[in-house]
């Protein structure tokens, strides 16, 4: 195992998780109750964050093909969740944990990597009984599990790397995605118009997932300046990719979304091109990113040549 410098250690760590036993979703919270919301007019997921939901073609279908696509979405959105957590944010905390990359960390963070483990096994346990519940209260079956787009990209990055770097590849991501605002988490909850189940377990999620961000904060602040050189000329330039792969809609998914409508191949594709126009998904990719930026330029990220410029062309900055 590579010894690396001290890099930040000595910096003052100030844990979130000293409450975690009273706060936390797997330590505290009791599990959301659906109650027979699905009679009125309550969706299951916030029509502004689903462009395909608003298209002419798929209103043109009626409510009740609106309000599904909602629900497909949803259950898009649980996958995305159970497969992150699971594959990448779960294994990264636990190496962190076991010291298995070398970084030097306080003893206190070092214990919460493993707070945070058990954070997201309960967030993914959670996801199957939600599905259940949410299939069961909606009528609709979900579609198959299936690997989402950024983890099939993230698994092609990783086989084009050398096996010493792709945990660090997997740390950086981790990094990425668990410092990433997403509004599934800040918007869905207090949207009054989506079912009360729904709106709790997003609510307990961003709960947790606002201590993990300050975390992961902390991690990229501490373990960047640790990278060697030839590590930073790697990992540096992966960094735009990595943003754009989190913060992209998956259109994979979308397209079986559409077809499950029972939309024709040429007008799933229509909707797809229409709705999921380039300038506004770069757009949205840009606003996204800003504050992780602002994290990355404070750590000293940008400050590298090969990562700035790889940031620039992804039009980041």
């Amino acid at each position: 195992m590579l010894l690396r410098g001290a890099g930040n250690v000595d910096q003052i760590y100030r844990s979130r998780f000293r409450d975690w036993d009273t706060r936390s979703a797997v330590r505290a919270k009791s599990l959301p109750v659906f109650t027979n919301e699905r009679a009125g007019d309550a969706l299951f997921f916030m029509p502004e964050l689903v462009p395909a939901a608003g298209h002419p073609a798929v209103r043109a279908l009626g409510p009740e093909a609106v309000r599904q696509a909602l629900t497909l979405h949803l259950f898009e959105h649980l996958n995305f969740t159970d497969a992150l957590e699971n594959e990448v944010v779960t294994p990264v905390a636990y190496t962190l944990a076991r010291g298995q990359l070398g970084f030097s960390l306080p003893p206190s963070m070092v214990t919460d990597a493993r707070k945070i483990a058990v954070d997201e096994m309960h967030h993914a346990l959670l996801t199957g009984g939600f599905i259940d519940d949410i299939a069961a209260q909606s009528g609709i079956m979900p579609p198959p599990a299936r690997r989402p787009t950024f983890l099939l990209a993230l698994d092609e990055i990783k086989a084009a790397h050398d096996g010493s770097v792709r945990p660090l590849l997997a740390l950086f991501f981790a990094i990425v995605s668990e410092t990433l605002i997403t509004g599934t988490l800040t918007k869905v909850p207090n949207d009054p118009r989506v079912v009360a189940g729904v709106r709790k377990i997003l609510q307990d999620h961003a709960e947790d997932e606002a201590r993990h961000r300050f975390y992961f904060a902390e991690v990229l602040a501490r373990c960047w300046p640790q990278l060697t050189s030839s590590e930073r000329a790697i990992v540096g330039p992966m960094l735009p990719r990595f943003i754009t792969l989190f913060l992209s809609p998956d259109l994979l998914g979308v397209q079986a979304l559409l077809h499950r409508l029972g939309l024709s191949a040429s007008a799933c594709e229509r909707v797809i091109e229409e709705a999921y126009l380039p300038a506004g998904t770069g757009s949205a990719i840009r606003s996204g990113s800003e504050a992780i930026l602002r994290l990355m330029a404070r750590a000293g990220v940008l400050d590298d040549p090969r990562t700035a410029d790889a940031f620039h062309d992804a039009g980041l900055v």
